[in-house]
């Protein structure tokens, strides 16, 4: 079979064997394998090893990348619409986390119209009677049972009764997780998730920062560790926690307890996702540099919108930037604790609810801070990869290994030696089937 080198490519099907050969990252251990292969086949990859091992497939097309071949990149906390799903996939993310959505929104984002990546949904997230929705309007919140469920961003729920309701009735629509959120009574929050382990549906939790809710929320990350949650959204709750403890979270927190919270989340088995990148461009009045991230450039009426809500909102929390600040220190400081006891951190957005989170290249970004925080850049990429893949209790995705799901990412450079080169992307490879940066901008330019 023919040998092509990138950007040299064929019109290529899912199934097509082929041979994808170059510096290949497997998404789990910390070093590459300099000179590696992937076959994928019908969707799947189907083996991996040195090149030189590979090389004899006669029915494969070889297609030789010169550059690093990693897993295709999860986004395990994002809010995404139809409009900008192709944007994911342009800057290599392959897989969402939506971490909140009306029902009626998810089955469009589950049957999108093009280009899109997988996406995991939450549906509506379940609050208390002060829910933070409100301020959108009365559509955004509905209780369960009120006829209007489906268009509800929020489901408000007052009784640990109710909680059970709320979860049973979300688990038959088949969301995949479960959000609690910051006004929920400590026995509803309880009553969520008991139901929720029941079904073995995984719950992730914002409880608030202090850049929110903060220290007014009613359960703290200590409280959430206990029940099982499966991840703490924005290290939320942490301030909350410090705060019952005696220590004031906008100040320098002891090493001691910052110490004692890492080990208590890792004892847990609970993920962090810190998103690093919501609470960075609010602590400082100047706006992220963007210019190198995937699709920084892209211009239409998507990033339009996207660009005005994102200078309201900075300009909106002028007043708080010292708490954004606060918020940034823990979040990063807990991080770097959990990823040295070999705990979970994952890596999430927030995209586009934080200010200037570009959907798809803002994970390249968030990487980076990740890296910038003291995880090293294996830790970091495996927040977007093997990690995030754990998180979401999905064997087959995140992995460059036989079995996985055929969705790869070609980068030029070592993103295990500079996060950064995950941003120079040469091609994305989803289930099996080739895009090339140029089909991918006709994609998103049409």
């Amino acid at each position: 079979m023919p040998t092509f080198t990138l950007p040299t490519l064929p019109d290529l099907s899912p199934a097509t064997p082929v041979l994808w050969r170059g510096r290949v990252w497997t998404g789990v251990e910390d070093a590459p394998l300099n000179d590696g292969a992937v076959l994928t086949r019908a969707g799947r990859i189907e083996a991996v090893g040195p090149a030189t091992q590979l090389a004899a497939l006669e029915d494969a097309v070889t297609v030789q990348t010169d550059g690093t071949i990693l897993p295709g990149l999860i986004d395990l906390h994002v809010h995404a619409r139809p409009r900008y799903l192709p944007w994911f996939v342009a800057a290599g993310v392959t897989t969402v986390r939506d971490a909140c959505n009306s029902l009626e929104t998810v089955a469009a984002l589950l049957n999108p119209a093009g280009l899109a990546p997988r996406v995991l949904p939450s549906g509506p997230l379940l609050d208390g009677p002060d829910a933070f929705f409100r301020q959108f309007g009365p559509g955004a919140v509905h209780e369960p049972g009120d006829g209007q469920e489906y268009s509800a961003g929020a489901l408000i729920v007052r009784t640990p009764a109710q909680a059970e309701r709320a979860v049973a009735f979300l688990a038959d629509q088949g969301v995949t997780h479960l959000k609690l959120y910051e006004a929920l009574a400590p026995d509803v929050y309880a009553a969520a998730t008991r139901a929720a382990a029941r079904l073995d549906l995984p719950v992730m939790t914002d409880l608030g920062m202090l850049t929110t809710r903060g220290r007014a929320a009613q359960v703290d990350a200590r409280q959430a560790l206990a029940l099982g949650v499966r991840s703490i959204e924005h290290a939320s709750g942490f301030a909350l926690a410090a705060t019952r403890a005696g220590f004031d979270p906008a100040g320098e927190l002891s090493a001691a307890l910052l110490d004692e919270l890492a080990a208590l989340t890792v004892q847990a088995g609970t993920a962090l996702v810190p998103t690093l990148s919501v609470f960075e461009p609010l602590a400082t009045d100047t706006p992220p540099d963007q210019r190198d991230l995937p699709l920084a450039g892209q211009g239409g009426p998507v990033r339009e919108s996207l660009d005005a809500q994102w200078h309201a909102v900075h300009a909106g929390t002028r007043p708080i930037r010292s708490l954004a600040q606060a918020d940034a220190r823990l979040a990063a400081q807990l991080a770097v604790r959990v990823a040295r006891l070999g705990g979970r951190v994952g890596a999430g957005t927030d995209t586009p609810a934080g200010a200037f989170t570009l959907p798809g290249g803002g994970l390249h970004a968030e990487l980076e801070r990740l890296v910038q925080a003291g995880l090293t850049p294996a830790q970091a990429l495996r927040a977007a990869t093997g990690t995030a893949a754990d998180i979401l209790g999905r064997a087959d995705l995140g992995r460059v290994q036989p079995g996985a799901v055929a969705d790869l990412l070609v980068v030029a450079g070592d993103p295990t030696t500079d996060v950064r080169a995950t941003r120079d992307v040469r091609l994305v490879v989803q289930g099996g089937r080739p895009l090339t940066p140029a089909a991918l901008r006709a994609t998103l330019e049409a």
